[in-house]
């Protein structure tokens, strides 16, 4: 594990550790369902698949969230994906948009109900049949930065997760 994982993990314990001793254990446990509960109304769980040119999968906007998000990036089991490997569309069907072009000048607007698919082309190896991928948005509002983290097994191309 390189360094700066293992630093963040020990101040995520640390922190962990704080709560329980001034909250008790309930309130990291309810920190964990809302946390798990963002992240499944976001991520369309069974979404990741494989592609011929690598991953694909799609998010769904619940009214949580309304953002004009000027920046992207995108990693895969740690490994940061160049924009211009990447793409995204509003629903099926619709015309792709290369993540190289969202700028202050063409955000990629999310509003709520909206749903978004990506494709980040590979290669990608199976390493152990799981990828992890990390979306992150920024923007001028606060928070600056929006992340969405999932780690599922894809399905291959033409089969279902």
């Amino acid at each position: 594990m390189p360094s700066r994982h293992l630093g963040s993990v020990l101040a995520l314990v640390r922190q962990g550790l704080t709560l329980e001793l001034d909250y008790g254990s309930r309130s990291i446990e309810a920190l964990l369902w809302v946390a798990e509960t963002v992240e499944e109304s976001v991520y369309e769980a069974g979404s990741l698949r494989r592609t011929p040119d690598g991953l694909a999968f799609a998010l769904d906007n619940p009214p949580l969230r309304v953002g004009a998000f000027d920046f992207l990036t995108i990693s895969v089991d740690g490994s940061a994906v160049a924009a211009e490997r990447v793409r995204w569309r509003r629903d099926a069907g619709g015309p792709w948009t290369g993540a190289a072009t969202i700028g202050p000048a063409a955000p990629l607007d999310w509003t709520p109900g909206d749903r978004i698919e990506f494709e980040v082309a590979g290669p990608f190896p199976d390493l152990g049949g799981l990828a992890t991928v990390r979306l992150e948005l920024r923007t001028s509002a606060v928070p600056p930065l929006v992340w969405f983290e999932f780690t599922e097994r894809p399905a291959e191309p033409g089969r279902p997760a």
